[in-house]
Parts: C-alpha cells; sequence; structure tokens
C-alpha cells in the first residue's frame, strides 16, 4: 500500500511538471501571437493611412507617414525588398511634387480657408495663422512640408503641407469645439461635483478657492471623455450666459498671473488667465 502512494505521488510530481511546460509553452505560443497581432494592426494602419492620403492627393501627407513609419519599412527589409523599393522611390517622388507644391502655400491657403468659410485672424502673419480670436493656431513647416493646428489647451494635431487637407483640419477643429450643443445644467453641475469631491479630498471647507486646473482633473476623471481645449469652451459659453447657480451655489472665477497655472476663456481673453475656481452660497438680499 505504501508503495503504491509513493509511486501515485511520483506520478503527480511529473504530471505538474509536464502541465507546467505545457502551460509556460502555451503563454509563449500566445505572447508571440499577440506581438504578430500588433504587429500586423500595426501594418494595416500604416497601408490605410498611406492609401487615404494619396487617394486625396495629399502627397506632403503620405510624405509625412513614410518619414514616421521608417523604423517600421526597415524592419520589412529582408522580408519584401521589393516592397521597400518602392517605398522609397515613392518617397522621393512625393518629396519632388510637394515641394513645388509648398511654394504656393502662402497664396493658395487664403483663398482655401475663404472658399471653406473660414475666417483668418486678421493679425496672422504667414506661416503662423490664427483662427476664433486665437483660439486655434496653425504653424506651417515650409522646409520640413509639415503643418501643425493646435488649439488652446489641446493637442496639437501634425499633419503634411497639402493645402486642402489643412483646411480640412481647421474646418473640423472648429467644428469639435464651437459647433456642439451645451446643456448648461449638465456642465455645471459636473463642475460642481468635481470641485466638491476636490474639497473633500483635500478636507477644505465649502466655498473655499481652488485651483481650476486641479478641478479640471477631477473631471477629467469623473467624465468618460474629457478635453481640456472643449472644457475652455463650455466654460467661456458658460460665463457668457450668466446662469451660474447650482443646488443654490453660484460659481466663481478668479485670475492668475501664472499662465501655467491657468487658462485663457475662449471670447473673454481681455479678461485675462482664470486660475482659481469656487462655488458660494448666494446672499440674499
Amino acid at each position: 500500500m505504501q508503495g503504491r502512494s509513493t509511486k501515485l505521488v511520483s506520478n503527480l510530481t511529473e504530471h505538474v511538471a509536464l502541465t507546467e511546460a505545457e502551460a509556460a509553452r502555451a503563454q509563449q505560443q500566445v505572447e508571440q501571437a499577440r506581438v504578430r497581432l500588433e504587429h500586423a494592426e500595426h501594418a494595416r494602419r500604416f497601408w490605410d493611412d498611406l492609401l487615404t492620403s494619396l487617394r486625396h492627393g495629399h502627397v506632403a501627407h503620405a510624405l509625412l507617414i513614410l518619414r514616421r513609419e521608417g523604423d517600421f519599412i526597415r524592419e520589412a527589409r529582408g522580408t519584401d525588398d521589393a516592397v521597400v523599393q518602392r517605398l522609397r522611390a515613392m518617397y522621393g517622388e512625393l518629396q519632388t511634387s510637394a515641394r513645388v507644391s509648398a511654394t504656393n502655400v502662402a497664396r493658395d491657403l487664403p483663398s482655401a480657408a475663404r472658399s471653406a468659410g473660414i475666417e483668418i485672424d486678421s493679425t496672422s502673419r504667414h506661416p503662423t495663422y490664427t483662427f476664433n480670436q486665437g483660439f486655434l493656431r496653425l504653424e506651417l513647416d515650409e522646409r520640413n512640408l509639415t503643418a501643425k493646428v493646435a488649439p488652446r489647451d489641446g493637442n496639437a494635431i501634425e499633419i503634411g503641407l497639402d493645402v486642402d487637407h489643412i483646411v480640412e483640419t481647421v474646418r473640423s477643429q472648429q467644428s469639435r469645439l464651437f459647433e456642439r450643443s451645451l446643456d448648461a445644467d449638465v456642465v455645471l453641475r459636473s463642475i460642481y461635483t468635481a470641485y466638491t469631491a476636490v474639497l473633500r479630498a483635500e478636507r477644505k471647507a465649502e466655498g473655499y478657492e481652488l485651483p481650476l486646473r486641479r478641478v479640471m482633473s477631477r473631471l477629467a476623471k469623473n467624465l468618460n471623455r474629457f478635453a481640456a481645449d472643449e472644457f475652455n469652451v463650455d466654460l467661456s459659453r458658460l460665463v457668457q450666459r450668466g446662469d451660474l447657480t447650482v443646488d443654490g451655489k453660484r460659481l466663481h472665477l478668479n485670475h492668475t498671473r501664472d499662465r501655467r497655472q491657468g487658462i485663457l476663456l475662449h471670447g473673454l481673453e481681455s479678461g485675462g488667465y482664470v486660475g482659481f475656481i469656487s462655488f458660494k452660497t448666494e446672499s440674499k438680499t
């Protein structure tokens, strides 16, 4: 009986060792498959983006994609040298075409913007343009054949120096920022909720003046989607509407001289940077 028990223990040890080895091998196969999938998805995005740019005639943006994907293209060397050589030839052709087009960008961009119904701020000077009272900034880099569209408090978007693509991007950003419907009550309550959450976390009393960017950080945690540039526009619209009361508490904003700490509200730039926020009980008169 003792011998059978000893043999069973020995067999179990062998079974465990075998199972562990196979489980590790299966895990390794999963990791290898995941790497291959990520590589395949990267390749698909690269070819889709390049195809879209070429179909639209955005030669400078196609050139930018090839630059960004230099490492990916180099990795393909040896597995598909013919494709790599074609991409190199394409790069040269696109660069030549993009440089020719860039010589006319100072002339073509203003007229293309007007045709699309986009008003360029009067203070703009080539190669830097602004829109919507400076809220959107466009910087052209004719040497590198690129353009950057940067919303205030938002992330810059880098694209190729193709006039129609630039105009489309500016128009898209204007639509995203300024053509959204505003539910003032929902926005105001979400700000108040974030404000009170920060108060509790920092053990501050109701009405305490908090840094606005700290409340914005809390908003980013509370909401499924938060964009600081859209918040800037929404807060500005709330202030200009004047209805700033929630649960008997009124929103108050105060200014700061520290540009890094504050935000410059759209349409209210003359008032300076807003840096602090509080909600205080309205006094009854």
